[in-house]
């Protein structure tokens, strides 16, 4: 114990200086039997804590032995008392150090290089106390309680370890453990093999499309043009369509391959060769039927609409073809609510 190792200097040093004070009462004493009966007097009062020695004397020859006899006494009582006073405050040094056992430490290491791991949280299971293991890898298990516990240790990257550690005055020695490095397991990829809902309005659209004949736009085209007009939106982004202005602000959708309508020779100031329209399979513009109003394009708005198709000549499929639309075909396809 530590408290034994710092009294052993003292209970040395109180050993020699007794056998000094020992041996100045031994002779003190025998100097003074040397002297006459009568020439000498001893009046002692002892207790506990003091020793008083009182010499009467009528030789002055003898006066030097009695001072040395009286301090050798004095010396030894107060010896005496220093010797009390170091025993007392042993047990308290003794106690101090028997509670050591309750800072028992654990180590942890990699198991791959053996070097120290910082930042292990090492957890008391059942009252969830903790701490973090240092740079040294180190962690003192004060949190612990008398006879010890189940604790796990935790981090990132680290396979989770349980173990049981005794806390007492038998159990001092270093707990050393040893952690793996969790396995990595491969990315996981997730692929949707659910077949594409495919609203049936679209079905057509998609099956057009999977020909390969004609112009096509479809869905996240028309989201990306939702702050435009339909007839700036078409234009930008159809090929073979032009934009023709109507009366005010209105704006109509001609062909771009053929600027006038009728016979290939005739002539017009502007062209005029609108295309057919038709949304969701029903035709609402034909410019062969009479009584159709032309659609105005400009008052559209692309963010009503979630796909087109446009066609011209041989391109047009069966079920738009008819003896007015040598303009072209334009099908638009109504955004899903």
């Amino acid at each position: 114990m530590q408290g034994t190792g710092t009294l052993r200097p003292i209970l040395a040093l109180a050993r020699a200086t007794a056998r000094c004070v020992f041996l100045e009462i031994v002779q003190g004493y025998a100097e003074l039997l040397s002297a006459p009966a009568e020439a000498w007097t001893v009046v002692g009062h002892g207790g506990a804590a003091t020793v008083n020695v009182e010499f009467r004397n009528s030789d002055s020859r003898e006066t030097s032995s009695m001072r040395k006899l009286q301090f050798a006494i004095g010396a030894l009582a107060i010896l005496g008392l220093s010797m009390q006073s170091v025993a007392q405050a042993a047990p308290k040094t003794d106690s101090a150090a028997s509670n050591r056992y309750r800072f028992r430490l654990l180590g942890v290491y990699d198991a791959s290089t053996g070097e120290a791991v910082e930042g292990v949280e090492v957890a008391d299971v059942l009252n969830k106390a903790s701490s973090m293991t240092s740079k040294t890898g180190t962690v003192s298990l004060f949190f612990l309680p008398d006879g010890g516990g189940l604790v796990r240790l935790r981090k990132i990257g680290y396979e989770t370890q349980t173990l049981a550690v005794s806390i007492s005055p038998s159990d001092t020695v270093p707990i050393t453990v040893i952690l793996a490095h969790a396995t990595a397991l491969p990315a996981v990829v997730v692929k949707d093999s659910a077949p594409k809902f495919i609203p049936a309005a679209l079905r057509q659209f998609e099956e057009h499309r999977k020909a390969g004949f004609g112009h096509f736009l479809d869905d996240s085209a028309f989201r990306r043009g939702e702050t435009s007009t339909l007839a700036n939106f078409l234009t930008a982004h159809m090929p073979g369509i032009l934009s023709v202005p109507g009366p005010g602000s209105a704006k109509y959708i001609a062909s771009g391959r053929k600027g006038c309508a009728g016979p290939a020779l005739r002539t017009c100031r502007s062209p005029d060769c609108y295309v057919s329209v038709y949304l969701d399979g029903a035709k609402i513009y034909d410019a062969g039927t009479p009584g159709m109003i032309r659609v105005d394009f400009e008052h559209l708005s692309p963010i009503d609409y979630s796909a087109a198709e446009f066609y011209q000549g041989a391109e047009i499929p069966p079920e738009y073809n008819s003896a007015g639309n040598s303009c072209g075909v334009l099908v638009l396809w109504s955004r899903m609510k």
